[in-house]
């Protein structure tokens, strides 16, 4: 009788055990068929531009609406040489890398703002001179160029999508040279998609955000919560259009909040003040106060 309620146990163990072990098996298995998606860049691709990029960047944004794994290496001041580097050398980056099955990348806009900005924003309004422009053009062109062979190496059969580069200014004077940035970094990015164009697709914000001073933050620069959510639904387009996603629509489970970097970073009341200054210098204060009357 003891043996038999002995028996009885075992087997009850072993059949609780089983079952445990086919749930685990099914959402591991759930989580393997999804597919797995990256984002790599700069302070764009972080979301830096809201307080809470890890529930309501871009990137986040559309993992949620295609129920995609998701993992984001944004960083805020990385330029193209930069992520070259750390492709080669960072091995969270190398297995991020072979990882996805698609990646999203945003690069480029550092590769002007992060040396001597101030320079050649002065040499284009003054002196209407592009000449370095034309230098860091093709210096980011053959830095772009080795991070897509690397990803290409590591990942033949991930799907890269990349973003061009927007211009957030609205005055004249200030837009044109930041206009004339980012074409150099587009052109780029163009002639390497047009030269290798396997896997690899361009999803252009420029339309978008072209004098969209309600998608913008307050540091003049950074898409803010509604931005976000604007380069979500384009990168979704394109997903869709390339058979990778069955929404178009994006799907935001937590509201951005946007994020006053200038005023946190210098705090009051200076970050006020710089923050006046830089809107008023690009035009975007002006802007702004024109489409709120118009609406």
């Amino acid at each position: 009788m003891i043996y038999l309620k002995i028996c009885k146990k075992i087997i009850s163990v072993i059949l609780i055990l089983t079952l445990c072990a086919g749930l685990f098996s099914a959402a591991a298995f759930a989580e393997s068929d999804k597919l797995n998606y990256l984002v790599l860049g700069d302070s764009i691709a972080e979301g830096f531009g809201i307080k809470n990029p890890d529930e309501a960047c871009y990137g986040k944004i559309v993992a949620n609406t295609n129920d995609y794994n998701y993992k984001n290496l944004g960083v805020m001041g990385r330029n193209s040489e930069y992520l070259s580097k750390y492709l080669s050398e960072n091995e969270e980056y190398i297995s991020s890398v072979e990882w996805a099955d698609i990646i999203s990348v945003s690069i480029g806009g550092n590769d002007f703002l992060l040396n001597n900005a101030a320079l050649l924003l002065a040499q284009g309004i003054i002196f209407k001179n592009y000449s370095k422009f034309d230098k860091i053009g093709e210096a980011f062109y053959l830095n772009f160029s080795k991070c897509m062979d690397r990803i290409h190496e590591l990942n033949p059969d991930a799907v890269i999508l990349i973003q061009t580069l927007y211009t957030s200014w609205t005055a004249d004077y200030a837009k044109t040279p930041y206009t004339q940035a980012a074409k150099r970094i587009n052109d780029a990015i163009a002639k390497y998609c047009d030269e290798k164009s396997e896997n690899i697709y361009i999803v252009d914000t420029r339309e978008t955000f072209d004098n969209r001073t309600d998608l913008i933050s307050s540091d003049t620069i950074h898409p803010n919560a509604k931005g976000n959510v604007e380069i979500a639904r384009l990168v979704l387009a394109k997903l869709y259009e390339i058979g990778l996603g069955q929404n178009t629509e994006p799907l935001v489970l937590t509201e951005g909040i946007d994020r006053d970097y200038l005023n946190e970073y210098f705090g009051f009341p200076l970050g006020q003040i710089i923050t006046f200054l830089a809107n008023l210098f690009t035009g975007n204060l002006f802007h702004s106060i024109i489409n709120s009357v118009n609406v």
